[in-house]
């Protein structure tokens, strides 16, 4: 989803900064850039990027119904991006 978020702000010429909160700027400029009926996925994605972070610096745990919403997500938002790109760019 990062990788399908960055080529989003790629083929509108733009790329985040390498600092802190660049995944975050990804999300945000999806939210801004794709169709408001993606607001849940978007939503769900920074969820599991908080989560990600949780578990990967602290302690957390990823129960089996979370990681299922992450796969079935990871499936369906690069479709949409690259829908998205398709329609903008011929």
């Amino acid at each position: 989803m990062i990788k399908a978020s960055l080529a989003l702000m790629l083929s509108h010429g733009q790329r985040p900064r390498v600092q802190l909160g660049h995944h975050i700027a990804m999300i945000e400029f999806a939210q801004k850039h794709l169709s408001p009926t993606l607001v849940p996925l978007l939503d769900l994605f920074d969820r599991m990027r908080r989560k990600r972070n949780l578990a990967f610096y602290d302690i957390a745990v990823i129960g089996e119904v979370e990681a299922e919403d992450a796969v079935s997500a990871a499936e369906d938002y690069p479709k949409e991006v690259t829908t998205d790109i398709r329609i903008r760019i011929p």
